[in-house]
């Protein structure tokens, strides 16, 4: 049982503290702060004290400073001190020195001094009884003529726990200290032959006894004797007359210090092994810019075959010398080389670094100074190869900015870019265009062909545009079998030939797929644009109103848009749509369907193995099912039209809130008519404006209320691509209404990094990853890595991973592999107009 001392003048929490110590096992002596405490520590010094408390007052007096000064003494040293304040601004640190084992606790958190001062106590018993151990290895070569004095000093070493050899002469001692090894040399002065300071010499020149622990033992006193030993190497001078006690003191602050030289020795061996281990390279340097060390990793990066190569050289003249370009850069202005000469810190340094082969190597670097009792003596520069990172931020990049099918640009970023034009084009007398082409006849090839013929017959059309097009002009794909280009710096003259030119390569085209060859053409409406412009939107609209005409005229031909003569098709176009979303609207020409969601968590191993996987998973269905996706289809005509094809239209009229109400209705009177499966949840698309709308979300409230809709049974897709930030002031509302039972989930999650800082602040339950990735993911590996990244980060904010477009067996097992919880697809299953799952083809 430890024994503790409390010191507390309140006995309020005097009492307290010594209750709170008794229940933790602890015998304790409490007593009042003053001069007396002094006599309490000498006696229960003699008792078996373990350890001091102390309760340090506000305005701590002389008593205090006088309690501190004996416990360093250092027959307190081994004890365990921890000192409990109101207040750590009332104590000053400094006080305490180095005395080990020493804490400061505050009295608002004395339920942890039990549990500090245990632990305190144990690094006490494990580091005393580490120092025991430490002598009883330690090993001893004495050196005497006179046996009486060998066996004198044996014995009292051996008592102490030193291993000792004994020898009579220096020659014998010498020959000895070569063959075996030894920590400690305690040599006699005056022996036969040589005498101790010649036997001392004699070791320190020898590089197996060089570092050893060396005194000399003698029954003189002559100055000239002694001076002679400390000048051969010895570290102590002894006599033989002294007390055996002052004599052990001698040892064993000898065997102190030699336990401090090994343990130094230990730890730059250690250091050297995590220097050799990190795969970051790290070299030093002096605070003239001079290398003093270089780790392997540091080497293998720089292609230098060895580290005295470098040594002693300028790490600017070697190494960061020149930019990326090879421009020399002067050591005045390199930012590297004055962090060395002013001690200064540099973080996520990103620069160029020359190898030894004269390669230039892209490095993100760390500067850290080194500093030596109290002085900056260099500091210690980390680096690391980031070519790889910069491979993977650029990837991601493109992923954000292009379309996957067709390697060309997205329609986000083809709207940027036309945004950027128009307000170039304010500040100048220039004039661009913008054309809007349209395949004629391509749902006949996907319908007769299939969907893989209109993806490879989209890629191709795509990679004709972008050859066609001058290197100032931007292609993208808008959707569908959409695309745009933005012709910059043409005069109005010259833009019909260049539209010409985009036309005719699509009616050149000749596409075959599995034998079969089909026609291909394209209509291609034209929009000038100029200072008077007045938004991307107007001239896309523009543009796609010039398509429609180009398209009524017979297909395969080029219409430049006239707002004269084409101001009523432009209107015409507008209010068409307007009419056929509000007509169906109210005549409830829309319909649900139901795509499943797989839990690839319930899928057993070996689900997606053998040529029968399909087989395999469907029969799988029914336990792994976790939810579905809900579609919206425009139901008007003999085709039903995907979202896609109307939503931008609906969002142009404003019509997203009433689409988005119309869906809430329609769910709430399925699950009346129709029980779903059990634990089933479904996922719906909603726009950021339905949120905003306080109807809409009363009315979302009161089926949640009502228990129309079950507790997570309904989850809401935002769009990452959607102004998130513009939600966070509805935060409060949002949170009301998960409390109630709705799931949100971020949609489009890793397109940009938009929303990712909205991931810890929305009530998000899942994220979906997006398409691009997923499509990724079998390209190569860093597809896969992206994913398992995004999904890491999604999973450590506790938030399901699902993934959507699979569409084959190897991209279901990589993003099962990589961390996916849930997936969907054509691969799992087609999306149906009831919420019984449909057999994947």
């Amino acid at each position: 049982m430890y024994r503790l001392l409390l010191i507390e003048s309140s006995p309020t929490l005097r009492r307290g503290m010594e209750k709170q110590l008794f229940r933790h096992g602890f015998d304790v002596l409490s007593v009042a702060a003053g001069v007396a405490a002094h006599a309490d520590i000498d006696r229960e010094l003699s008792r078996g004290l373990s350890g001091v408390l102390i309760g340090w007052t506000t305005a701590p007096g002389a008593d205090c400073h006088s309690l501190v000064r004996r416990l360093a003494k250092p027959d307190c040293r081994n004890l365990a001190l921890v000192v409990l304040v109101s207040d750590s601004d009332h104590v000053d640190e400094r006080l305490f020195g180095e005395r080990p084992y020493t804490l400061i606790k505050r009295w608002q958190r004395h339920a942890e001094v039990p549990r500090v001062a245990r632990s305190l106590l144990a690094q006490i018993a494990r580091e005393t009884h580490q120092r025991t151990e430490f002598n009883a290895g330690l090993k001893v070569l004495l050196v005497d003529d006179s046996r009486t004095s060998r066996v004198q000093y044996q014995r009292l070493l051996k008592s102490h726990g030193y291993a000792v050899v004994t020898c009579e002469h220096a020659e014998a001692a010498l020959a000895l200290a070569t063959t075996d090894h030894f920590d400690l040399a305690i040599v006699d002065y005056y022996m036969p032959g040589m005498n101790g300071a010649m036997l001392c010499r004699a070791l320190r020149e020898l590089p197996a006894t060089r570092e050893l622990t060396l005194a000399v033992l003698t029954g003189s006193y002559e100055d000239g004797l002694i001076s002679d030993c400390l000048a051969a190497g010895a570290t102590e001078c002894m006599f033989k007359n002294e007390s055996n006690e002052l004599f052990l003191a001698r040892v064993h602050g000898m065997a102190r210090l030699r336990e401090r030289e090994l343990r130094l020795v230990g730890e730059r061996a250690r250091l050297e092994l995590i220097l050799a281990s990190v795969g970051d390279g790290v070299y030093g340097v002096d605070r003239e810019g001079r290398i003093t060390f270089a780790n392997p990793a540091a080497l293998r990066l720089l292609h230098w075959p060895d580290a005295h190569e470098l040594v002693g050289l300028s790490a600017h003249e070697l190494i960061h010398f020149a930019d990326e370009r090879g421009r020399q850069i002067p050591s005045e202005t390199c930012f590297l080389h004055q962090a060395y000469e002013l001690g200064d810190s540099l973080s996520n340094w990103e620069t160029v670094f020359w190898r030894a082969d004269g390669q230039a190597l892209s490095v993100e670097c760390t500067v850290r100074p080194q500093h030596h009792d109290g002085e900056c003596v260099g500091v210690v520069v980390a680096f690391r190869d980031n070519a790889e990172r910069k491979r993977f931020e650029a990837e991601l990049q493109w992923q954000v900015h292009h379309d996957h099918l067709t390697k060309l640009f997205n329609r986000q970023y083809f709207e940027d870019m036309l945004e950027q034009e128009l307000l170039r084009l304010k500040r100048s007398s220039e004039r661009s265009a913008l054309l809007f082409i349209d395949l004629d006849r391509f749902k006949q090839i996907n319908d007769n062909a299939g969907h893989a013929a209109g993806d490879a017959l989209l890629s191709g059309i795509g990679q004709k545009l972008k050859s066609r097009a001058r290197q100032s002009d931007l292609v993208a794909r808008l959707a569908g079998d959409e695309f745009a280009v933005l012709l910059r710096n043409v005069d109005d003259e010259k833009v019909v030939a260049l539209a010409e030119k985009f036309r005719a390569i699509l009616e050149d085209a000749q596409f075959v797929y599995h034998g079969r060859e089909f026609e291909v053409s394209g209509s291609v409406g034209v929009c000038n644009l100029n200072r008077h412009t007045a938004s991307p939107a107007d001239a896309m609209n523009c543009a796609d109103a010039a398509c429609q005409i180009a398209k009524r005229k017979g297909r395969n031909q080029i219409h430049m848009f006239d707002i004269d003569d084409d101001a009523a098709a432009l209107a015409a176009l507008e209010q068409s749509w307007s009419q056929r979303l509000r007509h169906a609207l109210a005549r409830n020409a829309f319909a649900l369907q139901f795509q499943p969601i797989l839990d690839l968590r319930r899928l057993p191993a070996d689900a997606t193995h053998g040529d029968d996987w399909q087989e395999h998973v469907k029969a799988m269905v029914p336990a792994a099912l976790y939810g579905y996706e809900v579609f919206l289809r425009l139901d008007d005509a003999e085709t039903p039209l995907a979202a896609c094809a109307f939503l931008p239209q609906a969002e142009r009229f404003e019509s997203l809130t009433a689409l988005d109400g119309w869906v809430l209705d329609r769910m709430a009177a399925l699950l009346a008519e129709r029980e779903p499966p059990p634990g089933a949840r479904f996922h719906v698309n909603v726009a950021t404006a339905s949120l905003l709308d306080t109807g809409y979300r009363s009315r979302l409230a009161a089926l949640l209320r009502q228990g129309v809709l079950a507790p997570g049974q309904l989850c809401l897709e935002l769009k990452e691509s959607d102004a998130l930030d513009r939600l966070m002031p509805l935060l409060p509302a949002l949170t009301e209404l998960t409390q109630l039972g709705l799931s949100l989930m971020l949609d489009e999650y890793g397109r940009g990094f938009g929303g990712l800082g909205q991931l810890r602040s929305l009530p998000l339950a899942s994220v979906k990853l997006d398409g691009k990735l997923v499509r990724a993911v079998t390209r190569d590996d860093l597809g896969e890595t992206l994913v398992r990244a995004m999904s890491d980060l999604a999973h450590a904010m506790n938030m399901l991973v699902i993934a959507p477009l699979v569409e084959d067996i190897e991209t279901l097992r990589r993003l099962h592999a990589a961390g996916a919880d849930c997936a969907q697809g054509f691969a799992l299953g087609y999306p149906a107009d009831a919420w019984a799952v449909r057999e994947a083809a």
